[in-house]
């Protein structure tokens, strides 16, 4: 038998180097793809119908609340006394009629599998019928990655102003997963959170959501039953109440008695108060597992006044984060020469403090009784 000549070992060699370049060239292309959807998804979406702008729920500017916190049945569910996120040193919040709260999740229920860990399979999305508008395209004959990266397009361009998300059924390990440029799916589901606390899907919305998916089954040869947006948009609302119901943030200042502040008075301060830098002229104070129970902020760098804020949803209730901000608050005016007022420039002590105690912890009795964790999953989707 012939022996090979080294310029046949060459050429073999330089193939097998040019197979390997190309395999890892198509993959670096797969992950590139998958990261823009992937971001372009989270981000939201905008209409591939329309060129108009996506139309939101007007808002109105939050009420302050001073420290002797209102009674909760003080405001009206109407979303037009919304509490948006600034409030005084005060929280209330109108009863509504108490609702179901969403996280995106790999299907629920109707589309429930057995999945290790659905949160991961599907990159961080966990459907939750109060939160989620969720469609479902049946695709009549096995589809690629790369197909669906293809028809979903018009989603990924749709500049939507709440989370549109997608994922695929993976017949071979039995759970959702994110589509994979060379994996092949028979199903998907793709998803749109229904209200946050800066808006609700509309009528509008909801119509270009519901086209823009009907795109994208066309694209697919895809079975797929559009919801009635009626139905939806009013389940958006009832979800935009229930927002509104808890989205409480309870405010303080440190007002100088002697003048701004320099930056190294300020550092000092912070520091001793356990803060965190998080940004500039911005401390957090978090709690041992690392959750933000409030946060603290300047207009300037010379500055003779600090601003307390404690968002009561997005704060875990066990950490008692009205207590923490009032001690970290107190022991600073006693180190910045400060007194400690509200929005009203009223001094708040311990007795007022306690007051406002009371009323949060009824607050947060509503807010679980209305299946919202504060701090948990939903709570972050819905004021995250």
């Amino acid at each position: 038998m012939p022996r090979m000549s080294e310029l046949q070992l060459a050429l073999i060699g330089l193939a097998f180097v040019l197979l390997v370049a190309l395999l890892g060239y198509n993959k670096w292309q797969e992950r590139r793809a998958l990261r823009e959807l992937r971001d372009s998804l989270r981000a939201g979406v905008a209409d591939a119908l329309l060129d108009t702008e996506p139309v939101s729920a007007p808002r109105v500017a939050p009420r302050a609340l001073e420290p002797t916190l209102r009674t909760i049945n003080e405001l009206p569910p109407s979303p037009a006394n919304r509490v948006e996120p600034r409030l005084g040193p005060v929280a209330s919040a109108p009863t509504a009629a108490s609702m179901t709260q969403p996280t995106l999740v790999v299907p629920a229920q109707p589309h429930a599998m057995a999945v290790t860990d659905p949160a991961a399979a599907t990159g961080g999305w966990i459907e939750d019928p109060l939160l989620d508008c969720v469609l479902e395209l049946r695709c009549t004959h096995a589809v690629d990655g790369v197909a669906i990266f293809d028809a979903a397009g018009p989603l990924a361009r749709w500049d939507a102003p709440l989370p549109v998300f997608l994922v695929a059924w993976d017949a071979r390990h039995q759970q959702w997963v994110q589509p994979d440029r060379f994996g092949f799916y028979s199903d998907l589901l793709v998803a749109i959170q229904l209200a946050n606390r800066k808006c609700a899907l509309d009528e509008i919305l909801a119509s270009r959501f519901v086209s823009t998916v009907q795109q994208v089954a066309m694209a697919l040869d895809a079975d797929f039953d559009p919801p009635e947006v009626k139905r939806v948009v009013e389940q958006a609302a009832e979800l935009d109440r229930l927002c509104a119901r808890f989205d409480v943030q309870i405010g303080m200042t440190l007002e100088s008695l002697g003048g701004p502040w320099d930056t190294a008075q300020l550092a000092r301060a912070t520091t001793q108060a356990g803060l965190l830098a998080d940004g500039e002229q911005r401390w957090v104070r978090v709690d041992t597992e690392g959750r933000r129970l409030f946060s603290v902020s300047s207009a300037s760098l010379l500055t003779d006044r600090l601003a307390f804020e404690l968002d009561v949803p997005l704060a875990p209730s066990e950490a008692n984060p009205l207590q923490a901000m009032f001690v970290a608050a107190t022991n600073m005016a006693a180190s910045l020469g400060a007194s400690l007022v509200d929005d009203n420039k009223r001094p708040i002590n311990a007795g007022s403090l306690a007051a406002i105690g009371e009323q949060l912890q009824l607050l947060y009795g509503e807010m679980r009784n209305a299946g919202v964790e504060p701090a948990g999953m939903r709570a972050q989707r819905l004021y995250g």
